[in-house]
């Protein structure tokens, strides 16, 4: 059963919603929308939330929650709403013409036929060229959703297609109280911006997971064999990509605009580490060579 929040209850984002209800109340809806941001900060959700509000009978701020459409929609069991949600594997060929077949069929009830495909970028290029068809001449009342993390992976054909809204990170203040509400009392990642992100870090839990501070104090000491070790133990974490985000989130705070010094080093550094996680280096090499980076070039 889906359980899904008003636009109006969502955390964050209350620029993009407030254009998500204007065109709710308007009906000048587009035939396709893409909302792009880090995982864990509300694109299912909002995207979930406004295809309920597009569906439902009565609303035209957002759905009442009582009439048919609501209630069929939370059980899943509503007709004009396709769902499909990320499985960590491509999307195929295959799924993106049940797409098409769905798309081409009559509406039996509502206005509106919403597709929903998360993490849009997952597609093959076959199946994005094969999307694109679609979304090039959509059937009258069908509405395309897309949530995406990295827009350079979708065609740029598809973008063309769209409306975009760039999610920010949640503020401070809005993830402690998803977190809170989860069941978490103090936490300190809330400067990660992310949901997905945080709950790593606070489900995984040691005594290798330093501080930013003590994780900058070792590059003061100058210790290479420290590093080395230090870059062998966080190769081997489930946490490692979300530790060293927050890492960077902490340097670029300390160092603003001031390029120059350790925290600068240690944010460009941690930059170009992402970058050769993404093609699947080795990831104990990258660390070796991003702490030598840094403390190889510290000089003060």
């Amino acid at each position: 059963m889906l359980e899904v929040k008003r636009l109006s209850e969502i955390l964050g984002h209350q620029e993009v919603i407030s254009y998500l209800l204007n065109d709710l109340k308007t009906g000048r809806l587009a035939h396709g929308y893409l909302f792009i941001g880090k995982g864990g900060i509300g694109k299912k959700t909002l995207a979930l939330s406004f295809a309920k509000s597009i569906l439902c009978q009565k609303g035209q701020e957002g759905f009442c929650g009582s009439c048919s459409s609501c209630r069929r929609f939370d059980m899943e069991t509503y007709s004009e709403f396709l769902g499909f949600f990320d499985t960590g594997e491509k999307v195929k060929i295959e799924t993106v013409r049940d797409i098409i077949e769905e798309e081409t069929l009559k509406r039996y009830e509502g206005s509106y036929r919403v597709i929903l495909i998360e993490n849009v970028e997952r597609m093959t290029t076959e199946a994005a060229n094969a999307l694109l068809k679609v979304l090039e001449e959509p059937n009258s009342g069908t509405i395309f959703l897309f949530t995406a993390t990295n827009k350079d992976d979708i065609l740029p054909t598809i973008l063309s297609r769209v409306e975009k809204y760039y999610l920010s990170p949640l503020k401070e203040e809005d993830l402690a109280k998803v977190l809170e509400n989860l069941g978490y009392g103090q936490v300190p990642y809330l400067k990660l911006g992310t949901i997905d992100e945080a709950r790593v870090l606070l489900d995984n839990q040691d005594d290798e997971l330093l501080s930013y501070q003590d994780f900058r104090d070792l590059f003061l000491e100058k210790d290479l064999e420290k590093l080395f070790k230090l870059a062998d133990k966080l190769s081997k974490k489930k946490y490692l990509k979300e530790l060293l985000s927050y890492y960077q989130i902490e340097a670029a705070l300390r160092f603003k605009d001031l390029k120059k010094g350790l925290d600068y080093r240690i944010f460009q550094s941690l930059d170009q580490a992402y970058g050769k996680f993404k093609i699947n280096v080795n990831e104990r090499h990258i660390l070796e060579y991003c702490f030598l980076n840094i403390g190889g070039i510290f000089s003060e």
